[in-house]
């Protein structure tokens, strides 16, 4: 699953039901598929179910909670998803955009803070490259990250 797309989905219903931090399966099914047309109701269930093995749900009493925060996502308002995109586990992209957005879809870094962050720790070593900078900064502040790990092992 894309869990950069995942995050946004989470928002935006974290957007709509303001000053809840638990959301309900009916609360996704409302917002996702029938306020917003961005996901079919079946698919929501899947959506759940993924998000909960991915570790950004977590599922309390039938109520659901998003493992990081919500606030410092944006979402473009003319945002869509399909559900390929949204449960395919897609490395089409350069690893570097895949890593900020990762940072900034955490809420905890933007792309430009973890970009000056990598290459103010790139000054001082002289033996890695920037992707393994800015993985050292996502790691350092709590971001989920061991699927680059694995991808850059693999190389």
């Amino acid at each position: 699953m894309n869990k950069d797309i995942a995050r946004k989905l989470i928002a935006i219903v974290a957007s709509e039901k303001k000053n809840v931090n638990k959301y309900s399966r009916q609360d996704f099914v409302t917002v996702l598929s029938y306020k917003r047309s961005l996901l079919e109701p079946e698919a929501v269930d899947e959506f759940l179910a993924k998000s909960m093995e991915s570790g950004i749900l977590i599922e309390k009493e039938n109520n659901y909670s998003p493992n990081f925060s919500t606030s410092g996502i944006v979402v473009p308002l003319d945002f869509a998803v399909s559900k390929e995109d949204l449960f395919s586990d897609s490395v089409e992209r350069p690893l570097v955009d895949r890593l900020l957005d990762a940072a900034s879809a955490s809420g905890k870094l933007t792309k430009k803070e973890a970009m000056a962050r990598a290459k103010e720790l790139l000054k001082n070593m002289h033996y890695i490259n920037f992707e393994i900078a800015l993985l050292s900064v996502i790691i350092d502040e709590g971001i989920e990250a061991d699927h680059f790990l694995k991808e850059m092992a693999a190389e």
